[in-house]
């Protein structure tokens, strides 16, 4: 996500259309890395991981497949689910290193938002040219994954009533109502709403103004991976946890080493997408020039009592962020959403980076938890102090392009990816970065893949 001057980064990022053919090789061919699991995966100890779904049982023999997914998080999902619904014939297989949802898509911030990251923020970015035609695109598909996930019987908690950017610093004024005209030109239903009407929804008393977009709100993280995991298998999509793929050799059959413990069986697939996202440059070798890991906090609070929600005068709980930057990082941003329960999620203020080989949190959980405990007693007084219930890191992908990654590549135009999530509009849009990747798979037509294919 982008406030109205800088760049700014929110747990799960998203996913902006760039269709780019790259040229890869695989970790198989390159690397001579003892494979050690422990340096890269973690597991996922955030407040959503109560309700990830059962873990399903590991790859145990050798298997021959049509299309191996490597990542069991939204794009993951989608691109399995779009894949094999549209060619049921196929044999689909997700292999998870760990369990599903236990990267960024199980332990994000729980904002659902518009627009994909270049033209995130309420700023109109690179491809502005085509800013509505995208917002269009994202909204209907915000709508669409909550429609599909609550078709499994799963309730994924969508709350979507809007979302905001609470503005404190005056000197963004002058470019948030420049924004909001030229989106109202363009027909979107943005709003600027001066400092008392920011004040009256948000609560907070040091606003000075906020920019409010109707679509948008937020989800369980958990139950949406609950979801899309059943909406998968379902569809016949076979799914194989704590089943990490550790490199690939190209061909026309791909040939990929699932390592279980202290065997290792052979995968042969006809084609692969990758979606691994911060974590393929270094387990796959994937990317490795382009994609930077980058670790973020999330905190959430115990619930609030009906006398301190009151206190609070946050109203019909909008997701929202602000435009200030606190603790160690110049460019990172806080975001907060409410619960059902009324707890509050907030995360944000420090991006944090792995100076080593592994990709394990480098950082102190506590400072950060009382960095976040610090911002909520300013943005609330009548907070100050709360308890913090649990504070945990998750880790997303930048890109030194800062373009998210999606296309075809390898000798044989058989390896499909979509990763690199740099901001913070990811728990929608990385739905439909997997329905796009089944695009490029069908050779069929999507407008994003337009707007972006150079």
């Amino acid at each position: 996500m982008k406030s109205t001057k800088k760049t700014t980064y929110l747990l799960i990022g998203i996913l902006l259309v760039s269709v780019i053919f790259v040229s890869c090789k695989s970790q198989s061919e390159t690397s001579k890395q003892t494979y050690n699991p422990s340096k890269y995966y973690d597991e996922n100890d955030s407040y959503w991981a109560q309700f990830l779904p059962n873990v399903n049982p590991s790859l145990d023999k050798d298997i021959e497949v049509d299309v191996a997914v490597i990542g069991g998080g939204y794009t993951g999902l989608s691109a399995a689910y779009h894949i094999k619904k549209s060619n049921p014939s196929l044999k689909v297989v997700i292999f998870e290193a760990k369990r599903v949802g236990n990267g960024a898509s199980g332990r994000n911030g729980a904002l659902v938002l518009a627009q994909t990251y270049s033209e995130g923020g309420f700023v109109m970015g690179d491809h502005k040219k085509y800013h509505k035609e995208i917002y269009d695109i994202t909204v209907a598909s915000m709508k669409r994954v909550k429609a599909l996930a609550e078709s499994t019987g799963i309730d994924p908690g969508y709350v979507l009533n809007g979302q905001c950017l609470g503005i404190f610093n005056p000197d963004n004024i002058e470019s948030s109502k420049e924004y909001v005209e030229a989106a109202k030109e363009l027909g979107m239903p943005i709003e600027f709403w001066e400092k008392e009407k920011a004040i009256s929804m948000l609560g907070s008393p040091g606003l000075v103004g906020a920019v409010y977009d109707p679509n948008g709100g937020t989800v369980n993280p958990g139950k949406l991976v609950s979801a899309l995991k059943k909406l998968a298998e379902d569809a016949g999509v076979v799914i194989y946890e704590n089943s990490p793929v550790w490199g690939y050799t190209e061909g026309e059959t791909i040939t990929l080493p699932v390592v279980v413990k202290d065997a290792k069986y052979q995968v042969k697939a006809k084609s692969i997408v990758i979606a691994a996202n911060a974590y393929a440059s270094k387990t796959l070798g994937f990317l490795e020039d382009d994609i930077e890991p980058s670790h973020t906090q999330v905190s959430v609070t115990v619930p609030l009592t009906n006398e301190q929600y009151q206190k609070t005068g946050w109203k019909n709980q909008i997701a929202w962020y602000d435009d200030q930057y606190a603790g160690t990082d110049a460019d990172a941003t806080f975001h907060m959403v409410m619960t059902s329960d009324r707890r509050i999620v907030i995360g944000g203020g420090s991006v944090e980076y792995n100076e080593d080989e592994g990709l394990l949190y480098p950082g102190d959980l506590k400072k950060i938890e009382e960095q976040i405990t610090h911002r909520i007693g300013e943005l609330y007084p009548s907070l100050k102090g709360i308890k913090i219930e649990k504070t945990w890191d998750g880790i997303i992908a930048e890109t030194k392009s800062k373009n998210e990654r999606i296309g075809i590549t390898g000798k044989n135009k058989n390896i499909y990816y979509a990763l690199g999530y740099n901001g913070g509009q990811g728990v929608n849009v990385a739905f439909l970065f997997g329905e796009l990747v089944s695009k490029l798979y069908n050779g069929e037509h999507h407008p994003l893949l337009d707007i972006y294919t150079e």
